[in-house]
């Protein structure tokens, strides 16, 4: 009950009601008893349970180590959730042990000091009740045996090995439990599946809410990222620096320019695509034609997405990191939530700028939602951004209006306003002696769903001969008039960004198609059109740019650094130079995600070649299967290994003398 309370923002502590904290947290939770979170949360805390009775081997002292355990972990759940809208995670286990409860208060608004007060009372108090219940109870052991003669007879044998036994027993139940939630193939999971259990990892919060918070904790400590490499090692890293070290000195050879010198934007515009694309639909005006202007004009083409109608932050991440969904394990569904916030550090490409400038001022990132989804506040900050600007982020994002449409108002935040956001950090005044920066942009206008706010206004209306049931093509519709927005919104930003005197390039590209697609996505011949979005690479005129396009028709974001790097004509480091090989042998690759709502693997890596063709794997060279193979093992070092390589590195790029 303390944990379905702990999550719900409404339930909270009336220190001046005539009821008691634990009265009023049952009066509050007792009608949910019968949900699923309800459930699921019963099943973690009776082994957690188990654990302290069978560790202590004395009952009522276990039953007191799992009241402060779980009252612990309640409230400052409850301190979390009230601050910041999100449960306590596994990343926060590091906090929680190095100063306890203590350390919780240390963040509380005075509000929620009577909360944290009465909570601690009610630990004490159930702690001292088990005492007295231990010396009122005759029992001196939950499990009988006896150390001095162990093994003196039949009873004591059984009591002896029961005693062993039974903490190691449990400790292995709470991790398979633990391990188990995240593998879709494992009994525990077909298990909890059948009571209800449907993961939420775009949003913990509601994951918590829904499934419980125990669950939610438990099923984000120990997830399998990467099948085991038997030949990591520091000397096998050794190698694959050197090997791609002499690469990048090969590349560096025929350019000129430094990486961090232009000020980097990535755009990562919602579910931007093209609707003309997808099979059956047909739109006599054409949504996009600045967008497909510019792409005729600079580096440009299809991404190749794991999602379809979601999986947004796993796109982000491959952008963000240059690592790739397709070498994760099945189990590896959101890396954002399941692997960044367990990791000590975390290599991101911003941190390219901040050791250019010598500070994290250098890196801004701004999406006009909330910064608990996908953990971005949490992720963010791991990777060194000195902002993450969101509705709810202190300070706000400072433009965040919505559209007024004939129809109604929508409820995410415009391109337009997005933009301005953007630009007013490149133009702020406080940053004339920052230097170049990196900054991501991660839109929301065009998320779903897509209710009719333009009526009549809307062109697309009358201009779709799309062959789909009405309800589709009245959402291709209005879907339509956002793209369009989103194309000219796009132009206007940067025509601004053209008029500055600093070299600016910006990364566009769009996270998934929406999945408003019903027809199309029926017929299984279609899965790749409906997995490929558009993306372009543009500089402005202040910028060094390469003189000719680079050939880039197929793509996948985890490339995209790689290419800024070659339209600048900029050295690169080590594992930009893998990145830029590899892109060259494999124009793009992915792990499709067949439904955002179930959160399971689709299928088999899918690899592209440079016309966009589906590549056989064991159809590679040699050569290639070397390179993929050295791709897996960075990934390996970075995301579950001992970061060998940023240790010796093989990130960092050559210095502007070099």
């Amino acid at each position: 009950m303390g944990l379905l309370w702990s999550v719900t923002k409404e339930l909270t502590y009336d220190s001046n009601a005539s009821e008691s904290m634990l009265q009023q947290i049952i009066s509050g939770t007792y009608h949910w008893l019968s949900g699923t979170s309800a459930i699921l949360n019963f099943f973690a805390l009776g082994i957690i349970y188990l654990i302290c009775v069978t560790l202590i081997n004395r009952f009522w002292i276990g039953t007191a180590l799992f009241v402060v355990i779980s009252g612990i972990f309640t409230f400052a759940n409850k301190v979390k959730v009230t601050m910041r809208d999100e449960p306590i995670i596994p990343s926060d286990l590091t906090t929680m042990t190095a100063g306890g409860a203590g350390n919780v208060t240390s963040f509380a608004t005075a509000d929620m000091q009577s909360t944290i007060h009465a909570g601690i009372v009610l630990v004490v108090w159930s702690v001292v009740l088990c005492l007295l219940l231990q010396i009122v109870d005759k029992r001196s052991m939950f499990i009988h045996c006896s150390w001095r003669r162990s093994f003196s007879g039949p009873k004591n044998i059984i009591g002896t090995v029961s005693r062993v036994l039974a903490p190691i027993l449990s400790v292995c139940l709470i991790v398979t439990y633990a391990t188990g939630l995240s593998n879709l193939d494992s009994g525990v999971r077909k298990f909890v599946d059948e009571i209800g259990y449907v993961p939420r990892l775009w949003n913990v919060m509601e994951d918590a809410q829904m499934s419980g918070a125990a669950t939610t904790f438990l099923s984000l400590t120990k997830v399998k990222a990467m099948e085991s490499e038997p030949d990591y090692g520091k000397p096998a890293m050794q190698r694959i620096y050197n090997r791609y070290a002499r690469q990048a000195d090969a590349i560096n050879m025929k350019r000129a320019g430094t990486l961090t010198d232009n000020t980097v934007i990535m755009v990562l515009s919602e579910s931007f695509s093209d609707p003309t694309r997808v099979p059956g639909v047909k739109l006599v005006a054409d949504p996009m034609p600045g967008i497909r202007g510019i792409e005729s004009t600079t580096t440009s083409g299809l991404m190749l997405s794991p999602g379809y109608g979601g999986g947004t932050a796993n796109i982000e991440f491959q952008q963000m990191t240059g690592l790739s969904m397709a070498n994760f394990s099945d189990s590896m569904l959101s890396p954002y939530q399941q692997l960044v916030p367990n990791r000590l550090q975390f290599f991101s490409f911003n941190q390219m700028w901040n050791q250019a400038c010598g500070s994290d001022a250098c890196s801004v990132g701004f999406h006009p939602y909330l910064q608990g989804f996908y953990l971005r506040n949490v992720n963010y900050q791991k990777f060194g951004f000195s902002h993450l600007y969101t509705l709810d982020s202190n300070p706000q994002i400072k433009h965040q209006g919505t559209y007024q449409g004939v129809g109604g108002t929508s409820e995410t935040v415009t391109d337009e306003q997005a933009y301005q956001n953007v630009l007013d950090e490149i133009n702020d005044p406080a940053g004339d002696n920052r230097g170049s920066q990196y900054i991501e942009l991660v839109t929301m206008q065009n998320h779903s769903p897509y209710p009719d706010v333009y009526g009549n206004s809307n062109e697309f209306k009358d201009d779709n001969d799309s062959e789909v049931p009405t309800d589709e093509r009245n959402a291709i519709s209005t879907y339509a008039k956002g793209v369009q927005r989103t194309d000219q919104a796009t132009l206007d930003f940067l025509d601004q960004l053209d008029a500055m005197n600093k070299p600016i390039t910006v990364v566009f590209y769009g996270d998934h198609l929406p999945g408003i697609y019903t027809t199309a996505s029926q017929d299984p011949a279609n899965d790749l059109a409906l997995h490929e979005t558009d993306y372009f690479i543009w500089s402005n005129k202040a910028s060094q740019r390469s003189e000719s396009m680079t050939d880039a028709k197929f793509s996948s974001s985890n490339y995209f650094m790689a290419q800024v790097a070659e339209q600048t004509d900029a050295k690169v480091s080590p594992y930009l130079a893998l990145l830029t090989v590899l892109h060259e042998r494999i124009a793009a690759m992915s792990k499709p995600i067949a439904s955002v709502a179930d959160w399971s693997v689709a299928g088999s890596p899918t690899y592209l070649d440079s016309d966009g063709n589906p590549i056989n794997p064991d159809a590679l060279s040699d050569e290639d299967k070397q390179l993929l193979e050295d791709y897996r093992m960075v990934q390996y070092d970075m995301c579950v290994g001992k970061n060998y390589l940023q240790d010796m590195g093989f990130m960092e790029l050559p210095s502007s003398h070099s």
